[in-house]
């Protein structure tokens, strides 16, 4: 049979005199309209439907044709939660009543062919504890943060990553800081564990939005103020600020024929860079701030790109995956409730982590709370923009130590004061970004002068609100 015609069931009688009247014959097929939804689309990377989880990977397979001629050949196959391979081929997915939802997008298999072939003969098996160890421990070992909670948090994120599709909202991961302070090391670590990742600066907009879209990968994105450049910018903003909620979608023009084209755009991203976000893109993000670490072990630690540990992991999340879907995807219908110390807003960003702090809080009694108060403490952070080491925090230092008196300054001269806090000039560092800023810090009395522009600074008030 072609691959793309779907075997269908014999009709009784009273079908087939219906269907023959509902046909029509067009030159060289017949088109017969089906109203009751009999065939199920699955996603062909990782998803849940009917209660069944599926894993898609290729694998090499042997091929005999009708001659007994043999060849190898790579084919992508469905693995399910029932220990099931199912053949990624029209012929084979009609005995499931499947369809796929997507085109097959070709990655490199991050589930281990021994692990699938232990899965299906129902030998895989991985105890929670060990897998939210495992994953916990890779990032103590090569990341250094003062606060022990983060590793918690990036666990859960990581391990999220795998099971974002049973939320309606997955929020992203902003990790901000200075030169030098892990920010790569931190992606790159990420990279080796989270689902399908594509860790790229200079992948096209069309590679990102299918990649996403079929793959439903991870992207991570390091330097993203590179996103500056004009023929990326539009785009990849929108796939941004749509991407952290199901169901969004995002039209993009085809080269060719010109015609829109929708894309769905839902999936775990992580953002890394120096200079911060724009407001709409941080109330999607959950930003975790970077310092120059101090334990030498740790900070001079290079990432074994080659390890088998990280196969090890990533096979341990798939199976963990397929084993605990039902379980994640129940305690996703449970809504925390919202109050005075994290806002329905936050809630929403913070629900699937939460959710899974609290499938392991069964392991690790009292992660749910330390999590919960994680997010109170972030949602705080972020309502006073107090972000440890962001150029916002940088510039309310400078200042306060340039705002001798109430009275009108200059934006250059700002600008001449903050740059003293850098080695190296920075190309970002303008007077339209100062401007900005002061604007975000509340500051919105300006006039004209020369060229340029002053700002009305109130000492009084500018100390008022550094201390909120």
């Amino acid at each position: 049979m072609e691959e793309g015609f779907i075997a269908m069931e014999a009709p009784t009688r009273e079908a087939l005199a219906q269907k023959l009247k509902d046909t029509i014959t067009l030159s060289d097929v017949a088109v017969t309209p089906i109203f009751s939804e009999t065939w199920k689309t699955v996603h062909p990377a990782i998803d849940v439907l009917d209660g069944v989880a599926y894993v898609g990977v290729d694998l090499p397979c042997e091929v005999k044709d009708a001659k007994g001629r043999v060849k190898m050949r790579e084919f992508h196959f469905l693995i399910n939660s029932r220990r099931e391979r199912i053949l990624c081929h029209g012929e084979e997915l009609g005995k499931f009543r499947l369809r796929l939802k997507h085109s097959v997008v070709r990655l490199p298999n991050r589930w281990s062919l021994e692990s699938v072939k232990a899965w299906l003969d129902g030998k895989a098996s991985v105890e929670p504890e060990a897998l939210y160890i495992a994953v916990k421990t890779a990032f103590e070992t090569y990341i250094e943060f003062e606060d022990s909670t983060v590793y918690d948090f990036l666990a859960l994120w990581t391990i999220g990553s795998y099971f974002f599709h049973l939320f309606q909202s997955y929020p992203y991961l902003y990790i901000g800081g200075m030169k030098q302070v892990g920010k790569t090391k931190l992606l790159t670590v990420l990279s080796l564990l989270c689902h399908n990742a594509i860790f790229s600066n200079n992948i096209s907009t069309a590679s990102a939005f299918r990649l996403i879209q079929s793959g439903r990968c991870t992207l991570l994105m390091d330097e993203t103020e590179k996103l500056s450049n004009p023929e990326r910018e539009v785009d990849f903003r929108n796939m941004l600020f749509a991407g952290y909620k199901k169901g969004a979608l995002v039209y993009r023009t085809h080269k060719d024929t010109l015609k829109p084209e929708p894309f769905e755009v839902y999936s775990p991203k992580a953002l890394a860079n120096i200079k911060g976000l724009e407001d709409v893109l941080e109330d999607r993000c959950i930003p975790i701030i970077m310092k120059r670490g101090k334990n030498l072990n740790i900070v001079n630690a290079e990432v074994p790109l080659n390890s088998p540990a990280w196969q090890e992991i990533r096979d341990m999340l798939y199976v963990f995956y397929l084993s605990h879907f039902n379980e994640l995807s129940e305690l996703s219908a449970y809504s925390e409730p919202s109050g005075e110390a994290l806002k329905q807003r936050e809630l929403e960003l913070w629900h699937s982590i939460l959710t899974l702090a609290r499938f392991f809080d069964r392991y690790f009694s009292g992660l749910y709370q330390r999590i919960l108060d994680f997010a109170v403490k972030k949602s705080k952070e972020k309502l006073v923009e107090n972000l440890t080491e962001t150029f916002d925090f940088l510039l309310v230092q400078t200042l306060a130590s340039v705002v001798e008196k109430d009275g009108f300054y200059k934006v250059k001269a700002i600008r001449d004061a903050l740059a003293l806090n850098f080695d190296e000039p920075q190309k970002w560092l303008t007077t339209k970004w100062v401007g900005n800023a002061l604007r975000r810090l509340g500051f919105t009395e300006k006039r004209r002068f020369g060229s340029g522009y002053e700002y009305f600074l109130a000492k009084d008030r500018f100390w008022i609100w550094r201390n909120v």
